[in-house]
């Protein structure tokens, strides 16, 4: 009589079920997800409140950046990042205060919730990325940008600290998304 075959597991154990995938990502991962969604959130809601992504204050706000401390700006340094502004973002800045006004809403809940986590934490590097870029060699403290980045590759690292979010039951339910790549 052969006895049943059994799934290979991994480095924890988990198999490599669907069931057994459901349980990757870290308790700590969690605690960052939510942290990163929370503070996501948080700045959304100031920047709501500021009237942050009208279309009229848009430009003032990347002007104010590469504007010296002297003249009361932040005085960032990287002139190929406001060329780059200076081409897309504000050519239609009221058409990217619509985008961004939902895609930085978008990834504050889909990092609390749980929901599309990797896929949120890669946009959240790029999101948290192009803000250090922004603000580089100015009067702002960019390190604050350095810990959200480093942050967020930590979720996509530990698969979107799927553990108590909504990842975690897709996960189980329908098994790894394609590539890993989106929860």
């Amino acid at each position: 009589m052969q006895e049943a075959a059994t799934a290979p597991t991994g480095l924890a154990g988990a198999s490599r079920t669907p069931q057994g995938n459901a349980t990757k990502g870290s308790l700590g991962s969690a605690v960052i997800r939510v942290s990163l969604g929370l503070t996501t959130l948080f700045t959304w809601f100031d920047n709501i409140d500021k009237d942050f992504y009208d279309g009229d204050n848009l430009p003032g706000f990347f002007a104010g950046q590469f504007r010296s401390a002297e003249e009361g700006g932040n005085g960032s340094s990287l002139g190929f990042v406001e060329s780059i502004l200076d081409a897309t973002i504000l050519q239609a800045p009221e058409l990217f205060g619509w985008f961004m006004t939902f895609f930085e809403l978008a990834i504050a809940l889909a990092l609390i919730f749980g929901v599309f986590t990797r896929a949120a934490a890669i946009a959240a590097i790029g999101f948290f990325g192009s803000l250090f870029l922004v603000y580089f060699g100015g009067e702002e403290w960019i390190w604050t940008y350095v810990l959200l980045v480093a942050s967020s590759v930590a979720v996509f690292l530990d698969w979107g600290g799927r553990r108590f979010g909504a990842d975690q039951f897709i996960a189980a339910k329908r098994g790894e998304s394609p590539l890993g790549m989106i929860w």
